[in-house]
């Protein structure tokens, strides 16, 4: 993030990888560079951001309405006495606006205004190009409010029923497929601008210049979330793909595994009583040639057990269990994680 007297702007960073010479022990992060600065739609009040979406020649920004008042930031602690989490406001009017930008050379493309009904994100599943449209697949919060509100320890040890109560009020999930026209004309206005046979997402310019995003609804289901979304990113980055795994919430609480098929919405679960799972992460077999050929991984947390902690190894096509690792010690519910061979 970029702030300065006349405009704020969010940045995109480049970090190198580390160098293969053993003897350059030289920090990457020492050699970052800003790529790319996209606007705010507000001067002095930037979108909260936890992630972007990239494509082989595209960057894709989501700006949600959730909103960082910059000047209560500078004055929550040391004049306020108040927290980062104070510093957060909703703005109900401005919906959810899309900026897209080239990677090489890398420019902010202005003349795409994206537009759609106010959400909260977190997480994008991926993004990729096909047949002059961009799909960028996201795990999405419904409404303006900030589901983090929603997410305090005293909102979430109290009794199940009250759990599901405060679940009720809060922004609901959905993951959603978004289709960004890249080829737009005038005299289109109003019309749905996207072809792609295999959704119903769709696209239309208004009078304004904007055009207006209608997503497809990949995976909803009442207060059950998909979240911490994971893909064979080796093979499928960037690329079109079919399966996607995640964390399943019910009403906030991690209780299960989920495989979605993005194009056919068949899902596939693991679940055991009393178990909290973490971020799968999957892990290709070697040599591999279908997409979900492979593992995941998952730390699974399973209170009062008498080994309360275990590594989870999943059968990556039909989520059957093919092995777990106990531990005698509670492992923290975790949220990212990294497999590292």
């Amino acid at each position: 993030m970029t702030l300065n007297p006349h405009h704020l702007a969010y940045n995109i960073v480049k970090i190198p990888p580390p160098q293969e010479d053993e003897k350059d022990k030289s920090d990457p992060l020492e050699r970052a560079q800003v790529v790319l600065q996209l606007p705010s739609s507000e001067r002095l009040k930037p979108s909260y951001l936890h992630s972007f979406g990239m494509t082989d020649n595209h960057f894709v920004f989501v700006e949600q309405p959730v909103k960082i008042n910059v000047l209560k930031y500078l004055s929550a602690w040391s004049v306020r006495g108040t927290t980062y989490m104070d510093c957060f406001e909703s703005n109900d009017s401005m919906g959810t606006w899309f900026h897209l930008a080239t990677k090489d050379p890398a420019d902010y493309l202005s003349s795409y205004k994206f537009r759609t009904s106010a959400f909260n994100i977190f997480h994008h599943i991926n993004a990729y190009e096909d047949q002059g449209f961009i799909v960028v697949d996201l795990c999405t919060w419904k409404g303006h409010d900030f589901v983090y509100d929603y997410l305090y320890l005293a909102n979430l040890k109290g009794e199940w029923e009250e759990v599901k109560k405060a679940a009720m009020r809060a922004p609901q999930p959905e993951v959603r497929r978004y289709v960004l026209p890249l080829d737009i004309h005038r005299e289109e206005q109003g019309r749905n601008l996207v072809s792609l046979s295999y959704t119903t997402a769709t696209a239309a310019l208004r009078s304004d210049g904007t055009i207006w995003l209608e997503p497809e609804v990949l995976f909803s289901g009442p207060r059950q979330a998909f979240e911490f979304p994971q893909i064979n990113y080796s093979l499928c980055r960037g690329k079109k793909y079919s399966f996607a795994y995640g964390l399943g919430l019910n009403h906030f609480i991690p209780d299960r595994i989920v495989k979605l098929n993005v194009q056919t919405k068949e899902t596939w679960v693991w679940q055991e009583d009393e178990c909290y799972p973490s971020e799968p992460l999957f892990v290709p077999t070697p040599a591999a040639t279908e997409e979900d050929d492979g593992v995941l991984l998952s730390i699974v947390v399973k209170p009062g057990a008498e080994r309360p902690s275990f590594l989870l190894v999943l059968d990556a096509v039909k989520l059957t269990e093919l092995a777990r690792a106990e531990v005698n010690t509670i492992i923290p519910v975790t949220l990212h994680g990294t497999y590292k061979p």
